[in-house]
Formats: C-alpha cells, structure tokens, sequence
C-alpha cells in the first residue's frame, strides 16, 4: 500500500495561534511545519499582503491530527 507524503494546510492563522498550535502537535509526536508567506517576502524586500501564517502536516497523518485540530479550534474560537 502506498502513502501520500504530500503537505496539506491544516490551519492559517495569527503567527502566535500557529505557533501554539504547533507546540500541541510537536507534544502528540506529529511532525508539522509553519509557513510564514508575509516573513519571507520581508526577507527578501518585497513583502506580502498574506497576513496568515500556516500549517501544514503530510497527508498521511491527517487522522493524528484531526482531533487535536478540532479541540485547538474550538478552544480558541472567537
């Protein structure tokens, strides 16, 4: 059986709710990584009007992380 490595975004959000969010994921041992579009277009000097910052997971481990997903979005709903 073949797995999918590919990356899914799970989340976009302010950089302090991604980074919470991935602390959550890091501690239930699900590898994640953040993607800031607007950091790295000011590194480079062009900025970005995308204010999010994202997550994403590989797909494979979608079914780890929907419950700590949903319990993370309901606990920080507005």
């Amino acid at each position: 059986m073949e797995h999918s490595n590919e990356l899914i975004e799970i989340f976009a959000g302010s950089n302090i709710q991604a980074l919470a969010l991935k602390y959550e994921l890091e501690e239930a041992g699900i590898p994640c990584m953040i993607r800031n579009d607007q950091e790295a277009g000011n590194l480079v000097g062009i900025g970005s009007i995308q204010a999010d910052v994202r997550i994403l997971i590989e797909e494979v481990n979608m079914g780890k992380v929907r419950p700590i997903l949903d319990a993370f979005l309901e606990k920080n709903s507005d």
